[in-house]
């Protein structure tokens, strides 16, 4: 498609015609953010590196800037290869033109073998990305419940293979669940998007509390300025959520208001060995405070919502919703961390 590039395509009907709006939609719903979402596997198996340091940083670095190489390089295709009629009506129309934009673009310009190996990658590349998103998340499940703040089933580990099969379990049903509601492959990608940016945002927070309760742990990783860059990436991150707009927000974090409410419910059956019942709603309150918050603004706001909030003071709510909850996780998080002492020397504060 690159030898079929028209220059005319890049000015046609000026630059960024939906303006700023545009591109915030397009960075947490148009595929953006979900393009750099493979890199959090990378963070995943940190602990296990030789030389974290070095080699964290550069993982990532590299990973980036590789994967904008990539994807500058298909837009700019995309966007210079479309016949110049299919423009006449604007930018706006392209969507329903092209539902599956490399596929449909290839069939226009008559490059049939080239479609069919498209459909093919649709068809095997989200089912690597799906195997190694299943290593890293019943890795995180497993870790809760060593933590003792999951059921203890979900840390037994097969002593055969090493896997921990109850967590691995666990994340195949719920990426079933997931997957349910939403009916195409674009609507997933918002919501997937969203889920995988929370978990990205909550990050800063963990590492600000870390160094507050357990400030003597060696950490082979260390990043400096977390001061600034912390309370920066987790207003970034609020925004991209944000920017995922109502219909998402609504249901994600909804979703996750019900689980809390439930959680509620359990007390019973809630796991309290090694942290108390208040301990855990008193750890925990900031993120209910971030939920709510991200839903009422998302629902009077301009993404989505019935634009009670004009546009750009929406955006400032939520950063400054941001830092409230980024400082107030960071204070309420254990008096004391909970490390596994096996574990310690491995330890890796991101």
């Amino acid at each position: 498609m690159l030898f079929e590039l028209k220059r005319a395509n890049f000015t046609a009907h000026g630059f960024a015609p939906f303006g700023f709006s545009g591109i915030e939609t397009a960075i947490s719903t148009g595929g953006v953010m979900f393009a750099y979402l493979g890199l959090q596997p990378i963070v995943s198996v940190a602990s296990e590196a030789k030389n974290p340091q070095r080699t964290v940083p550069v993982a990532l670095i590299v990973s980036v800037i590789l994967s904008a190489i990539v994807y500058v390089l298909l837009q700019v295709a995309f966007v210079g290869a479309i016949p110049g009629g299919n423009l006449a009506g604007g930018w706006h129309d392209i969507a329903r033109q092209f539902s599956l934009p490399f596929r449909d673009l290839a069939v226009t310009l008559g490059i049939g073998w080239l479609a069919i190996l498209i459909v093919l990658d649709a068809i095997v590349s989200p089912s690597g990305s799906a195997n190694i998103f299943m290593n890293s998340s019943s890795r995180i499940v497993f870790g809760w419940a060593k933590n003792g703040t999951l059921f203890k089933i979900f840390g037994r580990i097969n002593a055969r293979t090493g896997i921990p099969r109850p967590a691995l379990w666990l994340s195949f049903f719920l990426s079933i669940f997931w997957t349910l509601p939403f009916p195409s492959w674009g609507a997933l990608i918002g919501v997937v998007s969203d889920a995988l940016v929370l978990t990205y945002a909550l990050a800063p927070i963990s590492a600000y509390a870390f160094r507050k309760n357990a400030p003597e742990v060696d950490r082979p990783f260390y990043l400096k300025g977390m001061h600034v860059i912390g309370p920066i990436a987790f207003i970034i991150a609020s925004l991209i959520v944000y920017w995922t707009g109502w219909t998402v927000d609504s249901w994600l974090l909804g979703s996750q208001l019900v689980m809390f409410v439930l959680y509620l419910c359990a007390y019973r059956w809630v796991p309290k060995r090694q942290v108390s019942f208040a301990q855990q709603l008193k750890s925990s309150w900031w993120l209910v405070f971030y939920y709510a918050a991200i839903v009422i603004v998302s629902k009077l706001g301009d993404f989505g919502g019935i634009a009670w909030i004009p546009g750009v003071w929406d955006q400032v709510m939520i950063a400054v919703i941001a830092v409230i909850t980024y400082y107030w996780g960071g204070h309420t998080g254990l008096p004391k961390a909970m490390l596994d002492e096996d574990e310690i020397d491995e330890g890796l504060d991101s």
